[in-house]
């Protein structure tokens, strides 16, 4: 079983020799930092490689577990001249999906061995800005929901991003969710969102400017309170109440042209 912090360490001291390479059982590679070592001299060469093993240490450190595993511990993984990896001694494999996961012997208590604290967060930001990009590209072709969906799971990485706040008010002020679209922009302003202007131009939030609620939310610095939530919800009723009337009349209406 290949440690990631032990080919983290060795990346980073040793790695212009590639002996973080050798470690994962990728002689070839190893041997290829040593090839441009020699080659490219001491002044040119030596760094070169060095700085590859630092490259490989950073995307040793911000890949989960599961992913190390899968890459350098898994006995279904074929090394480039398609030689099966060997499988640890007193364990079972499950597949799941794509991924293998070990299961402790019986008996043994499960423990799980997660990421450092630092590096952990900063995978979460970078999934986050993943989520938050693929919620713009939905909005701007049209897909709200989809885009509320995505933004969704940024916040579930990262819910203190303003930004996200912002996107995902905007994405439900056109679905026409009210609510959902003041509180956001309510989290938005708390957590330092400071262009409050985009709030009164933005074209996705026209519909929110419109409710007689908005006003009093601006003048409270567009944070939300009881009395601001009680009078959405009553412009929210009335709304509802003003399309279930329409939607009663237009039957009638069509009845009368008909005759």
């Amino acid at each position: 079983m290949k440690k990631k912090a032990i080919a983290i360490f060795l990346a980073i001291f040793l790695g212009a020799f590639g002996v973080h390479r050798f470690y994962l059982r990728q002689p070839e590679l190893g041997l290829a930092y040593i090839a441009i070592t020699i080659w490219l001299g001491r002044f040119f060469g030596f760094p070169l490689s060095a700085l590859l093993g630092w490259y490989d240490a950073y995307k040793f450190m911000i890949m989960d577990g599961q992913e190390f595993d899968r890459r350098y511990n898994n006995h279904y993984f074929r090394d480039r001249y398609g030689r099966r990896r060997e499988t640890p001694s007193g364990r079972a494999f499950e597949k799941r999906g794509r991924y293998i996961l070990i299961e402790e012997e019986e008996g043994k208590p499960k423990s799980k061995k997660q990421p450092s604290g630092y590096f952990q967060n900063l995978r979460k930001v970078k999934e986050a800005e993943n989520f938050k990009q693929d919620g713009i590209r939905k909005f701007k072709q049209y897909d709200a929901k989809g885009a509320i969906e995505a933004f969704r799971k940024a916040l579930e990485n990262d819910p203190s991003n303003p930004a996200v706040h912002f996107n995902i008010a905007c994405a439900y002020s056109v679905e026409e969710m009210a609510m959902e679209a003041f509180e956001h922009l309510d989290q938005a302003v708390s957590l330092g969102f400071r262009e409050t202007a985009m709030i009164m131009t933005t074209e996705a939030l026209a519909y929110i400017r419109v409710l007689p609620a908005f006003d009093a939310f601006r003048e409270n610095g567009f944070r939300m309170n009881s009395a601001i939530a009680a009078s959405l919800r009553e412009d929210q009723q009335k709304i509802q109440q003003e399309r279930f009337d329409l939607m009663q009349k237009v039957p009638v209406k069509l009845k009368s042209d008909a005759s």
